[in-house]
């Protein structure tokens, strides 16, 4: 559905992500453990090089994408558990993810 990807008139994708400067940002001043969006990608749809996702996979840190719900989890104190696929040298792959709080 265009409506999810972002999808403008001119077949532009053009949806928020992350800059890889951000995602440095988190991972070294805030340790965070990974990231998690609502949208197909951690990086901006407009994206052709995803610098981001280079940043998140060298930091050996988790990208976890097309997120929903999560306008229902509390500001803090959410605990997540992600069951992925096992993939051998893949990149990425599906997961179900749950929320507890």
């Amino acid at each position: 559905d265009d409506r999810v990807r972002g999808v403008a008139e001119d077949g532009s994708w053009h949806f928020p992500g992350f800059s890889p400067e951000a995602c440095d940002f988190l991972f070294s001043q805030r340790a965070i453990a990974g990231t998690g969006v609502d949208t197909l990608s951690t990086d901006p749809g407009c994206s052709t090089d995803f610098a981001a996702h280079e940043v998140v996979g060298r930091a050996d840190r988790w990208g976890l994408e097309s997120l929903t719900g999560l306008e229902q989890l509390p500001p803090s104190g959410a605990m997540i558990t992600v069951g992925v696929l096992p993939g051998l040298d893949a990149s990425g792959g599906p997961s179900r993810v749950l929320a507890l709080w």
